[in-house]
């Protein structure tokens, strides 16, 4: 109907449709007996639609640039320039590594519904497993018991301690580090497992005066309005440090690498990568470029 409308001649509008001029007036007349009316007048010099036609010749236009539109649509999505990405992160990757992926992300497919969840490992594992995240920025635990799980090492984070500036002055010891207030990741977290047994090994209980708090505004609003300290990933500190919101505490010699000797390394997880979406590889094929590792 469009090409018909757009020639006003049969034998153009057959071309166009690659068939020859008796079936397109075979297809035309069958439309018009079909409709009961008749769609376009025949001339010697070609046709011209009635009032019946025009408005096919409308709808067909409509009906074209909708077929246009979800073909883009479906090509997009399969490229990965639309769609939804769901991934997990702890939190020093949230300070540098995943600002880079996301500004990337965005520039290359700006259409992408991209959400973040923040967590503790063990917690998005779970979330992963359950099908609710696509992939992981984390450290990987043996124990899950999901199989099929890939683990891609990325970086040793540093852990260090850290207040408000102005409030850890001098050389810190473990007994005086036991004795302060402290605001800590609950236990049962790598940060938290990794502070205790720092002076369990020297045969001293942990801190006993401790808020227990994951959120991270939580955090650093009690160590700016509070005599308290904390532990952080020295990635996440020197973000802070750039507007003067947090130092680092100085320790006596040997206790930040006593509280990093075990810290296992926090990379890349994730399942069955055919069955991710077309966003998601998309995304995840950003965050390995990002992040400098091949698959």
């Amino acid at each position: 109907m469009v090409g018909l409308g757009d020639t006003l001649n049969l034998n153009r509008a057959a071309e166009g449709l690659g068939i020859s001029q008796p079936a397109a007036s075979k297809l035309l007349k069958e439309l018009e007996e079909g409709l009961g009316v008749t769609l376009f007048e025949r001339h010697a010099r070609g046709v011209v639609p009635t009032e019946y036609g025009e408005a096919l010749i409308r709808h067909a236009r409509r009906m074209l640039t909708s077929l246009d539109e979800a073909f883009a649509e479906v090509s997009a999505l399969r490229d990965g320039h639309r769609g939804q990405v769901a991934f997990g992160t702890i939190l020093t990757p949230c300070a540098d590594l995943l600002p880079a992926v996301i500004r990337n992300a965005r520039q290359a497919y700006p259409t992408l519904e991209i959400s973040v969840r923040t967590g503790s490992s063990r917690d998005l594992m779970a979330d992963l497993e359950a099908g609710e995240l696509d992939f992981l920025v984390a450290r990987f635990f043996a124990q899950s018991q999901h199989v099929g799980l890939r683990f891609e090492p990325l970086h040793n984070e540093r852990l260090c301690v850290c207040a408000r500036p102005g409030r850890a002055a001098g050389r810190w010891s473990l007994e005086r580090l036991r004795q302060a207030d402290w605001v800590l990741p609950p236990s049962g977290s790598v940060l938290r497992q990794e502070f205790d047994d720092l002076f369990r090994r020297v045969g001293l209980s942990p801190p006993g005066r401790v808020v227990n708090a994951e959120n991270l505004l939580m955090v650093t609003t009690l160590l700016e309005s509070c005599d308290m300290l904390t532990v952080l990933p020295r990635d996440v500190l020197a973000h802070y440090a750039r507007y003067g919101m947090l130092e680092a505490v100085a320790l006596e010699e040997g206790i930040e690498e006593a509280l990093n000797r075990n810290l296992m390394a926090y990379g890349i997880i994730t399942q069955d990568e055919a069955l991710l979406s077309p966003a998601a590889r998309a995304v995840l094929g950003l965050l390995r470029q990002t992040a400098g590792v091949g698959r």
